[in-house]
């Protein structure tokens, strides 16, 4: 049997040896940890237009920001958003493709951002917790990076329907228990749809909103990662009023807005 002093002699290396390896172990996850963080990056997209941008350490764009009429603007959009992270709320959206996309609004429910399009939910809820896991300690790029330009529309001579073709806008009750205006086609089809706000008055100025910016054509044009083209209509501020639907040409998207001009600026609101 060992005495004391020879079996402390005996521990003491073995208690080494096992914090050297607990220490390493906990050095290889810290390391591990900061290779999965992401990226921000504020990137040009146009003439007075720029936006954040969150990717993944593998490149995989997970979101991107509201437009900036500044690059001081993205960046200050960068701390806003990750707070949103920590406060706000993802809201998981399908389209008419049945992809699926999340926004991030605030506790205020203002429009933070938008993720990237999806083939499921789940991989778009897994998406959420990526961004959830890395938005706050991933690294600001420095500079400006230049991005794929918004394509150039120039808005046409709004004309007005044939009468009774004239759809009809509509102020529904969400799912969250908020509103959102919806502009109909004369065939039931649905153009667009307002972001959800907390009581049906709102609603009721988001559909003059729409209405005022579609004539004056406030419309960017993009490309999602699959290379579909999308519209996003703004305010005078550049706040992203509503966004549109994928389609496979430039011309689609470009017919869709002159669609929705047309409607939004004759269409009548039922209550």
């Amino acid at each position: 049997m060992k005495n004391p002093a020879e079996a402390e002699k005996t521990e003491k290396p073995a208690q080494k040896k096992a914090q050297a390896k607990s220490a390493d172990k906990s050095a290889e996850k810290a390391k591990s940890s900061k290779r999965m963080l992401g990226k921000w990056q504020v990137i040009i997209k146009g003439e007075n237009a720029y936006i954040a941008a969150l990717s993944a350490s593998n490149g995989e764009v997970m979101l991107t920001s509201e437009i900036y009429s500044t690059e001081d603007g993205a960046r200050n959009g960068i701390a806003t958003i990750i707070k949103g992270v920590e406060t706000g709320n993802f809201i998981i959206y399908r389209d008419k493709g049945g992809d699926y996309y999340y926004k991030l609004k605030s506790a205020g429910n203002r429009l933070l951002c938008v993720g990237e399009i999806y083939k499921s939910k789940d991989a778009c809820e897994k998406a959420v917790q990526s961004v959830k896991r890395i938005a706050k300690d991933s690294p600001v790029a420095a500079g400006v990076d230049e991005g794929e330009r918004f394509i150039s529309y120039v808005p046409a001579e709004v004309t007005a329907p044939a009468k009774g073709r004239r759809g009809k806008w509509k102020i529904e009750l969400t799912e969250n228990g908020g509103f959102s205006a919806k502009l109909y086609a004369n065939n039931g089809q649905v153009m667009l749809s307002t972001e959800e706000v907390a009581s049906r008055k709102t609603a009721e100025k988001a559909v003059e909103s729409v209405r005022k910016n579609c004539a004056e054509g406030n419309f960017y044009i993009d490309k999602d990662k699959f290379g579909r083209f999308y519209y996003k209509l703004h305010n005078a501020q550049r706040s992203v009023i509503c966004t549109g639907e994928t389609y496979d040409t430039v011309d689609g998207v470009i017919s869709a807005i002159e669609s929705v001009r047309r409607f939004a600026a004759y269409a009548d609101l039922i209550n």
